[in-house]
């Protein structure tokens, strides 16, 4: 099962936080930081995969379009060890066919994680960190032509993933893979109906971050297969 696949990948977080760190402190969306640093992130996401949404009893798929602009926040506890939390603003679309459901970037997300370095950047090896996080998100979809709201829609995603990365100067180029399950809570706010729905795979995405000082940096990423999606931010850590 899908949500299998995510508790798998995440075996390696739950040995890591209850060991030794092996890491440096490279990681492909942090500045390096002593241990206890905070590092504040910007940024801006949008992704592309499928949600079926039970209707009247029968599962219709949609493309669900997801946009966000968030503030992230990540403490280091320990070496190769980050706690973080996020929040900020979303707006969502639903596409079935011809139809096109769309709100505006007024809707809420929020959540948080950890990521732990199993490997860290030595030499000519990269670093190799794995993620497990969990997110959710509420935001109104209207008609297309924006005449009424139709729809309350509530998305609670659970994620899992692992990224390799190597430090080349000031650039740092990285690659992973994505493990993700999504849950719908949907409410018809004219007619009444309401139901659940579900999604989520798997998306390998590929990304790079600029270094312009140890407290400073920009990123940029994309992913493919059952989510396209493509961010970018700036990135400001502090040393504590």
């Amino acid at each position: 099962m899908k949500i299998g696949r995510i508790f798998i990948l995440s075996l390696p977080i739950i040995c890591g936080v209850f060991s030794f760190g092996l890491a440096a402190e490279m990681m492909p969306w942090v500045t390096p930081t002593s241990v206890g640093g905070l590092n504040i992130e910007v940024y801006y996401a949008n992704s592309v995969k499928e949600l079926k949404l039970d209707i009247t009893g029968y599962e219709v798929p949609y493309d669900y379009v997801s946009e966000k602009v968030n503030m992230k926040c990540t403490f280091r506890p320990w070496l190769g060890l980050e706690v973080y939390g996020f929040a900020g603003v979303t707006g969502s679309e639903l596409k079935n066919g011809g139809r096109s459901l769309k709100g505006g970037m007024d809707g809420l997300v929020y959540g948080g994680g950890v990521r732990y370095v199993l490997l860290g950047d030595l030499v000519i090896l990269p670093a190799i960190s794995f993620e497990l996080g969990l997110n959710h998100s509420s935001s109104s979809i209207t008609e297309e032509d924006g005449a009424r709201i139709d729809f309350e829609l509530r998305a609670t995603e659970l994620q899992g993933g692992m990224v390799a990365s190597k430090k080349m100067g000031i650039i740092t180029p990285y690659g992973g893979v994505k493990f993700f399950h999504t849950w719908a809570n949907w409410k018809d706010e004219v007619g009444g109906d309401d139901g659940t729905g579900s999604g989520g795979d798997i998306s390998p995405f590929l990304g790079g971050k600029i270094s312009f000082s140890p407290f400073l940096s920009v990123k940029g990423e994309i992913g493919f297969l059952d989510e396209i999606s493509y961010a970018g931010g700036i990135n400001l850590s502090l040393g504590i």
